[in-house]
């Protein structure tokens, strides 16, 4: 368990339909913070993160058997991309201490978090212009 890595992959989106903020990370589906503010919801995920940690330091962590990397269930991709692509793939990949693989993921996390943002950004944009309005 890559606990640097969680936490530096960590992204926060908010859920329309729960109305809260959702903080999680691509690398693990253990580890979730979810709160009605995005404050809120990061202290959860790095409370989390760190108990979850201390249980797999233990060997205590339900469900993970051994230490070191439990198998994914991955599928392979075969693409041809930039070289400039790669080697950035590969400076992430070795700052995190993750895969190339596993950067891929976080970047697909990433544009989900993004389009996240434009959706609300757009909703504050319309909900500010009612404000602009002139009343008649």
């Amino acid at each position: 368990m890559n606990k640097k890595a969680i936490e530096s992959t960590a992204l926060c989106c908010f859920d329309d339909g729960e109305k809260t903020y959702e903080v999680k990370s691509s690398l693990s589906d253990r580890v979730i913070g979810v709160a009605r503010t995005e404050l809120e919801a990061w202290k959860i995920f790095k409370e989390i993160l760190q108990e979850t940690y201390v249980a797999y330091l233990e060997g205590t962590l339900v469900e993970y058997q051994k230490p070191g990397r439990p198998a994914k269930g991955n599928v392979q991709l075969h693409a041809e991309i930039r070289p400039e692509v790669k080697e950035k793939i590969e400076k992430r990949a070795k700052e995190l201490g993750i895969s190339q693989g596993d950067v891929i993921g976080y970047l697909s996390a990433v544009e989900d978090a993004k389009t996240d943002l434009e959706k609300r950004y757009k909703k504050l944009q319309t909900k500010l212009q009612r404000f602009k309005r002139p009343v008649t």
